[in-house]
This record gives C-alpha cells, sequence and structure tokens, in this order.
C-alpha cells in the first residue's frame, strides 16, 4: 500500500470509529430523556424556591404509600390553609416495572419541624392511587387544598427539578 492510502484508510477508520462513538452518547448536548418533563406547552417547571420537609414527613409519606414504594425526602411550598408536601414516589424493588411518580400531599401542620405528627392528605391523582390499597395515613385533602392552585404546582415543579439534577 503506498503513503497515500494508508491515509486514506487510516481517517476513514477514524471517522466511523467518532461516528459510532457519538452515536452512543450525544456528549451532553442534549438530554434524550429527561425525567419529569413534559413536551411543548404542557411543560411544568415555574423554577419555584422550595423549602426541604423535615425526615419525619418523608417517613408520613412512606408509611401512607406502603412498603413496595420508597420516598426520600418531600419539598414544601406554603399555599393557603396549609403546606403542600412534594415527593417522589419510587418502587423499593428495581425490577418493579411501574414509574417515579410525583405525589403532592397537604398538611396543615409545621412540615419543617423535626418532630412532625400532623395530618397527611393526598392532593393529586398520583398521591391518591398510592395510597388507595395501602392505608388510612393520608385522607383525601379538605378543600382547602387544590392540585390546581400555585402552591401546588410550585411544589411539584420543586420535585421535577430536583429529580432532573
Amino acid at each position: 500500500m503506498d503513503m497515500r492510502a494508508k491515509t486514506a484508510t487510516a481517517l476513514i477508520g477514524a471517522a466511523t470509529v467518532a461516528l459510532l462513538l457519538t452515536a452512543c452518547d450525544p456528549g451532553g448536548a442534549q438530554n434524550i430523556n429527561p425525567v419529569g418533563k413534559v413536551p411543548g406547552s404542557e411543560e411544568k417547571s415555574q423554577s419555584a424556591e422550595c423549602e426541604v420537609a423535615s425526615g419525619a414527613v418523608a417517613d408520613a409519606i412512606g408509611a401512607a404509600v406502603g412498603p413496595h414504594d420508597t420516598t426520600e425526602f418531600a419539598d414544601v411550598q406554603e399555599g393557603d390553609g396549609g403546606w403542600y408536601l412534594g415527593a417522589t414516589i419510587v418502587p423499593e424493588d428495581s425490577n418493579d416495572p411501574n414509574e417515579d411518580e410525583v405525589t403532592v400531599w397537604a398538611t396543615t401542620s409545621d412540615p419543617t419541624s423535626d418532630d412532625f405528627d400532623g395530618p397527611l392528605y393526598a392532593v393529586n391523582q398520583a398521591a391518591k392511587d398510592a395510597t388507595a390499597d395501602e392505608s388510612e395515613s393520608a385522607s383525601p385533602a379538605p378543600s382547602d387544598f387544590s392540585a390546581e392552585s400555585e402552591a401546588a404546582k410550585q411544589v411539584e415543579s420543586c420535585v421535577v427539578e430536583a429529580s432532573d439534577r
């Protein structure tokens, strides 16, 4: 082989390897599977600032959803009538086909208190579904709390943004 053929072969081989490698990883230029994002105008990100609830709140949500799901933290947003809590519940078993869900809860007691022992209300449909067959420790929310309220949307946005990190 002459020098020209060797150079051409090497360049074609390098280009082929580069194309194969970039097909596997977009190089961070785009997120091909964003967590919690909805396409188009339905995207819920509102860049809200939320406090983090105490561990006692996360434990209460964990008890409400039962032993087959877990939650590690909850975000807090104060609203009319009390506080909204947002948490992601994750299947305990990694082989569970169910997906992570963003749940919205409410309480009338301060959720940042380490000795939280207040009522816990399921606000959005995901929270209601998660507790439907598990417990009576979370009741449906009183009319003061709505999944469509600004505070509920903000706390949901905080959970989605935390999941993206």
